[in-house]
């Protein structure tokens, strides 16, 4: 593992955050956090672990954590040693307070709710009066007004008065150590709820349960920064600078929930210049999704990445494992069969025994005359005495009397995609214009010829919506072109958009030479060709356009009458 790190940071140096530009800083947020943290808190308590308040009433005695009281409280010092307005501490008050009333606190404080029967007699008076003792505002406006804010809200705010009183030292009573020597203040129980890592340091027994300084051996100050802001906040700031080592601490210190933002990261960002790194980071650490998702990202670029010098590093399993595939995207096989070549002749002592198994994966029925020859010129093949069958599967392919096994097409996964359009409105009184994109699930089997369809909403159109447009596909992109956004004819649109189906990115083009809606739309060399079509209502056109992506750019091609 201490290879592949290595690895990692020499192809990525660390820079902390603090030196990097903050256009290359990305801020993520995990919106479920402050509900993860209160419940591990609700467990901790539940638990008798970190417990550090007591309150000795006559029936029984209700322990809790002092921060998360404090961080429900309009008064948080007074459970931190400052006197009630009656000059007594916080626990001294406990006979001033009843079991209703206190589990009333209890609950509000950890999940955000009262779990009481307020219609029974009294029941109102004692929560009321457990609030004004405790300085419970928000949960006494809670009971006594009849708009009430969500749960979840209510946590949001205690999590947001925890991270005030990080910033201030308000209750720390732990400290974590970099390796270079400097200090980071935090709560026992905050930590212990942020990760099963610090969990297990500071509740099973070990040493360091009861140490008041623990130092991380290893971790860069700015880890540890980074590490502590999230988990007070759920929030963290990340760039490819930091993603490496960041990652690599989350794993070892078990912080699943900064660690899925690390993930969504290198998945949303991923390159050409980073995606193999990304996989040898997933595949490190058992990172299953995101080891996919690379996996899936290099298929679909396969000719710009096996071009590439990491390429040449890759495991022979792995390669054998892309060329087995029918999602592994090319323009042409003769890709697949020069990235083999390059792949060998990068280490062919070691590699060329493997020649004959990875071009018994290249699919040679698929190449052209023209690559058929430069294929059986490759001056490699003839150097493994393996490679022979190939060599004569290449011959009596050129000759034209091949007699092996066919072999299909590769083709990147594919499916139904539904572009706008338009639908009737929620109250099924008028039609209007859609800027939905649906993909099709699941095709369900019926009776007899019938088919059912599964439909998912995918992604939305920049505005506006429309209709009566075109798409095609052009190189992995989607391009929706023209229609209209509503019914008048002066809403025929002669706008462009692209969608990058790896990237799931929207992109405006320059928008054609004419508007048009209910034309017809093709791809052909490499281009996309836009041909007649409604102008406004009145007279159709004989205008062919074209769009050559490498230029971004629409060009006059000759007229449908031209072409009589």
């Amino acid at each position: 593992m201490d290879d592949v790190r290595q690895t990692l940071y020499q192809n990525h140096p660390v820079h902390p955050p603090s030196l990097i530009s903050p256009q290359d800083l990305f801020s993520y947020t995990l919106p479920s956090h402050s509900d993860t943290l209160f419940t591990r808190l609700n467990s901790l308590q539940e638990e008798d672990l970190l417990l550090d308040c007591i309150f000795p009433l006559q029936e029984k005695s209700f322990q809790a954590h002092r921060l998360v009281l404090a961080a429900a409280s309009q008064t948080p010092d007074v459970f931190f040693g400052s006197k009630l307005k009656c000059g007594l501490g916080v626990e001294d008050i406990a006979h001033c307070l009843s079991p209703v009333g206190l589990s009333a606190v209890l609950d509000f404080a950890y999940c955000g709710n009262v779990a009481v029967d307020f219609s029974k007699k009294g029941v109102m008076e004692e929560v009321l009066d457990a609030c004004r003792y405790l300085g419970m505002e928000r949960l006494s406006q809670r009971c006594t007004s009849k708009v009430t804010t969500s749960a979840a809200a209510e946590r949001e705010k205690s999590l947001a008065n925890i991270k005030i009183m990080w910033e201030r030292g308000v209750g720390c009573d732990f400290t974590i150590q970099a390796e270079s020597g400097e200090r980071y203040s935090a709560h026992r129980v905050v930590l212990a709820a942020g990760g099963d890592y610090f969990r297990a340091l500071l509740c099973g027994g070990l040493r360091e349960s009861t140490e008041d300084i623990v130092c991380l051996q290893g971790v860069a100050s700015w880890v540890i920064e980074s590490m502590l802001g999230f988990i007070y906040t759920g929030q963290l700031s990340m760039g490819w600078s930091q993603i490496w080592e960041l990652t690599d601490a989350l794993c070892q210190f078990q912080l699943l929930g900064a660690l899925s933002l690390c993930i969504d990261f290198l998945r949303d960002r991923m390159d050409e210049s980073t995606c193999l790194d990304v996989l040898v980071l997933a595949e490190t650490y058992a990172l299953v999704q995101l080891g996919q998702a690379a996996e899936e990202y290099i298929l679909a670029h396969f000719q710009c990445i096996s071009a590439g010098e990491k390429f040449k590093d890759v495991s022979f399993s792995f390669l054998e494992k892309l060329l087995e595939k029918d999602s592994l995207y090319v323009e042409s096989e003769i890709v697949v069969f020069r990235a083999v070549v390059d792949w060998v002749e990068d280490s062919p002592k070691e590699r060329l025994p493997v020649l004959p198994g990875l071009l018994h994966r290249v699919r040679l029925p698929l190449l052209s005359y023209s690559e058929l020859q430069e294929a059986l010129s490759c001056s490699l093949l003839c150097r493994s005495p393996g490679a022979r069958g190939s060599l004569d599967a290449l011959r009596s392919l050129l000759e034209e009397d091949y007699t092996g096994p066919e072999c299909r097409p590769r083709n990147p996964n594919q499916v139904l995609v539904l572009v706008g359009g338009d639908t009737v409105d929620d109250e099924c009184r008028k039609m209007v214009p859609s800027q939905t994109l649906w993909f099709a699930q699941q095709f369900h089997r019926g009776h007899g010829l019938v088919r059912s369809i599964e439909w998912r909403p995918f992604t939305k159109l920049p505005e506006p919506p429309r209709f009566r447009h075109c798409v095609c596909l052009l190189n992995n992109n989607l391009y929706v072109l023209g229609g209209r956004k509503y019914y008048g004819s002066l809403d025929i649109l002669k706008s462009a958009l692209r969608f990058d189906l790896s990237q799931c990115k929207w992109e405006r083009l320059p928008d054609m030479l004419c508007q048009r809606d209910y034309f017809s739309a093709v791809c052909l060399e490499g281009k996309i060709f836009a041909l007649g079509g409604n102008c406004d209502d009145s007279q159709y056109l004989d205008a062919v356009e074209y769009y050559t992506p490498e230029e971004n750019t629409w060009r006059y091609s000759i007229t449908l009458q031209g072409l009589h």
